[in-house]
């Protein structure tokens, strides 16, 4: 741990070179240099930086310049920044919900609807589904029946049932072999969240509908572990597409498609 902080102290040469870039703000290189450093040494999360002292005398800066350079990294989750004795600035793993709030409120600065945001995932989850179809292995499949199955359970109970989506979305995210679809699939599940808030109490005001609803849902997801199991991509691709468009379908028919995207 203490060879990695040491590593995130430029040499002298790499710092005139990063000068050389004549950066609007100190602050604003200091905080570059060290994402890249933290990130080429694969430090784990907890791992500490060097003290400010040290990082302020290898850069040539004053403390308010560097604490804004943290300041940088923190508001980015990649460091969190205790204070006293043992304070100091550790590594941290950002989290993709992060992203997805900055997502979500863009989408709701645009006035994106809800019919925008139901058409992007009719176009993108259905490849994600059939690219994981593919490689998905037998734990995968286990695991992504186990989420599909606890789901089932709370058909009685519509906001247990929208929590419960979002571990199917865990689950295929944890199976995807891609890390930026994974990570697409994730800010989808973060977006369902918000609007099901917006939305769900449809649900709730239709109790039968609502009921026929969740059964239909279930029904489409154990038909997708079929193709899971078969590791069939074709099949898996087109119950989704299936499934998406139907509720495209409940959506316009229910004459929300119009309400705009709410962020977190």
């Amino acid at each position: 741990m203490a060879r990695a902080a040491n590593r995130l102290v430029p040499a002298n040469d790499e710092l005139r070179s990063e000068r050389a870039l004549r950066a609007p703000k100190a602050s604003t290189l200091i905080a570059r240099w060290l994402r890249q450093r933290m990130h080429e040494e694969r430090m784990a999360p907890g791992d500490a930086l060097p003290p400010e002292a040290e990082l302020c005398d290898r850069f040539g800066v004053s403390r308010p310049t560097l604490r804004e350079a943290l300041r940088i990294l923190e508001a980015q989750q990649l460091i969190t920044v205790a204070r006293g004795a043992n304070g100091g600035a550790r590594y941290a793993l950002p989290d993709v919900a992060m992203v997805a709030e900055h997502f979500g409120i863009y989408l709701e600065a645009q006035r994106t609807t809800q019919k925008d945001l139901t058409e992007a995932r009719f176009n993108i989850e259905p490849c994600i589904i059939a690219f994981i179809a593919g490689a998905i292995t037998a734990r995968g499949v286990e695991n992504v029946r186990a989420a599909i199955e606890a789901q089932a359970q709370e058909t009685d109970n519509p906001a247990r049932f929208a929590r419960a989506h979002e571990y199917f979305y865990d689950a295929l995210a944890e199976e995807c072999p891609n890390t930026t679809l994974s990570a697409q699939l994730l800010i989808f599940r973060e977006l369902i969240r918000a609007q099901t808030e917006l939305l769900g109490d449809e649900l709730l005001a239709r109790p039968d509908d609502g009921a026929r609803t969740m059964a239909a849902h279930i029904r489409a997801k154990r038909r997708l572990l079929e193709a899971f199991e078969k590791r069939d991509s074709a099949a898996a691709e087109t119950l989704w597409r299936k499934h998406l468009r139907a509720q495209a379908k409940q959506l316009e028919t229910s004459g929300r498609g119009d309400i705009t995207v709410r962020a977190f």
